[in-house]
């Protein structure tokens, strides 16, 4: 049964193992965004061109026909930091994207933390396995931020340039590893959801909960004893 504790155990290494491959995969290639622009010609100006990006975080291939393909990272085709208004619509992605781009390595670094963690957890069985399930939230949170900032960014950017613009057209669809980002949030909350259920199941009994959590013992010998003194106040009278 896969909520036996041995079930549980063999769960949560594999859903965290998923996850993390998962957002590596997604982080580490270039088919986050893939899109289809029209540019005058830098010779002839009568003379419009197509140009084709194909996007990840780190690095982008341009495909401007004739089957030539370059590909360079953002810090060689000169992002400016700043919005440039004759800038292409592609480029001026890239530029707005950038800040996003932090957001998943941040999140596949506490993720991969939050599985160390829930492995030594169920290892050693102690409260290493939910401090694992709270790393693994927030991680799955950071890269829902970094998703919402990276949508943002594209949809100001289209916005901007495309509005009023007439003879130049934009194009743009997601690709496959940013849906790999998102199926990568969804296994990490689902890693958390795992990490809990275990670390529950495992400390059911009060003796366990009073063992974890500093200061618990105290507290319910306080109420053991108000109790008590409510009984010896109050006898009860037989008639």
């Amino acid at each position: 049964m896969v909520f036996t504790p041995r079930g549980l155990m063999v769960t949560s290494v594999v859903v965290g193992a998923v996850a993390v491959a998962t957002l590596a995969l997604s982080v580490a290639t270039d088919a986050w965004l893939f899109t289809t622009e029209t540019m005058e010609h830098p010779e002839n100006k009568t003379v419009n061109m197509v140009i084709k990006a194909q996007m990840g975080l780190w690095k982008v291939c341009l495909n401007t026909g004739g089957g030539q393909k370059l590909c360079e990272s953002y810090d060689a085709v000169h992002t400016d930091t700043e919005r440039v208004e004759s800038q292409q619509t592609s480029f001026a992605i890239m530029r707005a994207t950038r800040v996003a781009a932090m957001f998943p390595v941040v999140a596949l670094v506490m993720i991969t933390i939050a599985v160390i963690l829930g492995i030594i957890g169920n290892i050693r069985r102690d409260i290493k396995t939910l401090l694992a399930a709270v790393i693994s939230i927030l991680g799955g949170l950071t890269l829902a931020v970094g998703i919402i900032f990276y949508i943002s960014a594209i949809n100001d950017e289209v916005g901007h340039r495309t509005k009023g613009k007439e003879g130049k057209q934009f194009e743009y669809e997601y690709g496959w590893s940013f849906f790999f980002a998102g199926m990568a949030f969804m296994i990490a909350e689902g890693t958390a959801v795992v990490f809990v259920t275990q670390f529950m199941q495992r400390n059911a009994t009060t003796d366990d909960m009073v063992r974890i959590i500093p200061g618990l013992e105290d507290k319910l010998e306080s109420t053991d004893k108000d109790e008590n003194d409510d009984g010896a106040t109050n006898p009860t009278i037989v008639m």
